[in-house]
């Protein structure tokens, strides 16, 4: 039985120690990172706390170093083409190219929201905008300059606009991040569909049907359509985690730990 024991534990030993032995590469940071992205191809992005945004490929070779006046408050690079970055303080958006270039630039036209908390892209012609002052969530159409959508989320959902950090728009799905709470997921009506308890995780993203997130030592991943939930388990110390069909990408605030992956 003592031998059948030991043996039960060194099996599930293994695939943390496995990790760590196949590590890629170990990346120093030298900002705090506030969030981090990856876009569809597989490369993966850090946006620190003095605005600067760097771009690294799969292996962890830096493929670009922008520096921002401020660091946007949301920063989605979409399919690494035409990049998507809103800052709150000015309330204004833009596009920029893969070298970083402005595409194109506006001002959140006052018309659509009152106070625009968060705003993210919704397809290449619309955006969802969450509204501070009355806790409205707006599909906005701005090819027609119009609002397609306005629904106003119930109190008891929204507690403290201020306390949303992250919106995301993926596969006709809006989800909210909520850092005391978890993960609020709309449907594409502006209709709360669930809310995943996750209090205290730093950030969300996808990965095919899966939304996924790091809790602990765990990377939980739920699925969008059957809502079954896996676990897959890393090591601790992190707070964050970006997942492509290659790579695992493990952050502290100050570094990244690149591992191979497979879904």
């Amino acid at each position: 039985m003592k031998v059948l024991r030991t043996l039960l534990l060194f099996i599930l030993a293994v695939p943390a120690g496995a990790i760590a032995q196949d590590k890629i590469r170990s990346i120093a940071v030298t900002d705090t990172i506030l969030y981090t992205a990856v876009d569809r191809p597989g490369e993966f992005y850090t946006v620190s706390k003095s605005g600067q945004i760097q771009r690294f490929n799969k292996d962890g070779k830096l493929s670009l170093l922008y520096k921002a006046e401020t660091p946007p408050t949301v920063f989605d690079p979409r399919d690494g083409a035409r990049l998507f970055a809103y800052y709150r303080h000015d309330q204004h958006y833009e596009y920029r190219t893969p070298s970083f270039d402005v595409m194109v630039a506006y001002q959140v036209d006052p018309s659509f929201a009152i106070e625009p908390w968060l705003i993210c892209p919704s397809g290449d012609h619309k955006l969802w905008i969450l509204d501070r002052a009355d806790n409205s969530l707006k599909k906005i159409n701005v090819r027609a300059s119009e609002v397609e959508l306005e629904v106003m989320v119930d109190s008891t959902l929204i507690w403290d606009v201020e306390g949303f950090t992250a919106m995301r728009d993926y596969q006709n799905f809006v989800f909210l991040l909520d850092r005391s709470r978890g993960i609020l997921i709309f449907n594409s009506l502006g209709i709360h569909l669930r809310t995943i308890a996750a209090p205290g995780i730093h950030a969300f993203n996808f990965l095919g049907e899966d939304l996924y997130y790091l809790t602990g030592d765990s990377i939980v991943f739920f699925n969008l359509f059957t809502t079954e939930t896996r676990r897959l388990k890393t090591m601790p110390g992190y707070q964050d985690v970006l997942l492509t069909d290659e790579r695992m990408v493990l952050f502290t605030d100050q570094q990244m730990d690149i591992f191979p992956f497979s879904p």
